[in-house]
């Protein structure tokens, strides 16, 4: 996501990312059989390190995404960072008396 961008611009262009991540969800999940939680790109990463199918759509995928180098690993680690972050908010409201060491003052 570029940096010091206007409010109305970040806004927009990071509603054009989620959308593109939903469609990407919705193919990998009415397509390829696969859970909605992944993109597409991200499943091909982590598929395609044992399977030469997936590996060749890992392959396609990434050509398209021509601007991101390693575009599928690169959407694999964001789903991976995005999940681990859901798990803390909920780990932080299942017990709010324990202070993360994120959430500790310096």
């Amino acid at each position: 996501m570029p940096q010091n961008l206007p409010r109305p611009a970040y806004i927009a262009l990071r509603f054009l990312f989620d959308l593109l991540a939903c469609l990407s969800r919705l193919l990998n999940a009415t397509v390829f059989a696969g859970s909605t939680h992944q993109t597409t790109s991200a499943r091909a990463y982590i598929e395609g390190l044992t399977d030469p199918v997936w590996a060749a759509r890992r392959d396609r995928i990434d050509r398209l995404i021509f601007w991101q180098a390693d575009h599928c690993r690169e959407q694999w680690l964001y789903d991976v960072e995005r999940a681990r972050e859901t798990l803390r908010k909920n780990h932080a409201i299942a017990n709010p008396s324990i202070v993360t060491p994120e959430a500790r003052p310096a």
